[in-house]
């Protein structure tokens, strides 16, 4: 009776490529903290540097719009945490998605009142803060799309990277929050 046994080595191009993509997973993230960073950073300056700008931009935003719209952010991320715990990935995913979106809507009724007001304001301050919340806006917007689509075939691997980057954009919006709507 012949017995064949197959010893194979690991396949470290395949593991390679896996850590190289990790690397690269968390470089993304830092980046993003960082031009966060130096976004919210330049705004901090400007508004020290010109305090009636930030009052009048503090006169025009919707403070508690902003308040509901973090509430709907941070429980979206609530729902992206339960999937990566692989309690039924694919409903928590989609209700993060939902909930990103629902956040969007938020935004874009903000946006429809402080638009106008802010496109006839002088100064840096109200442009930086329209950057620094639309980039934020397509961040959401992107990445409640991604959910969507690992939620169609959730992968544990994928599901954990694309909650960390979720749970990214609830943090850089943890940190608009003070700097730009309380500040």
């Amino acid at each position: 009776m012949n017995i064949a046994i197959r010893i194979s080595a690991p396949d470290t191009a395949q593991s390679a490529s896996e850590g190289g993509m990790e690397l690269l997973f968390w470089i993304l993230v830092w980046s993003e903290l960082i031009v966060f960073g130096a976004l919210l950073g330049a705004f901090m300056l400007l508004a020290a540097l010109d305090p009636s700008a930030i009052t009048a931009l503090h006169g025009e935003l919707d403070l508690p719009l902003a308040g509901v719209a973090t509430a709907t952010l941070l429980t979206s991320g609530c729902f992206a945490a339960q999937a990566t715990f692989g309690h039924k990935p694919r409903r928590n995913l989609v209700l993060a998605a939902l909930g990103g979106f629902a956040f969007c809507g938020l935004k874009v009724a903000a946006f429809s009142h402080e638009l106008p007001v802010l496109a006839a304001t002088e100064g840096r301050l109200a442009e930086l803060y329209m950057l620094i919340v639309g980039f934020h806006f397509a961040h959401v917007l992107f990445v409640a799309g991604l959910l969507l689509l690992v939620a169609w075939r959730p992968a544990p691997r994928h599901v954990a990277t694309v909650a960390t980057v979720w749970h990214l954009i609830d943090l850089v919006w943890l940190l608009i929050l003070p700097v730009i709507y309380l500040g």
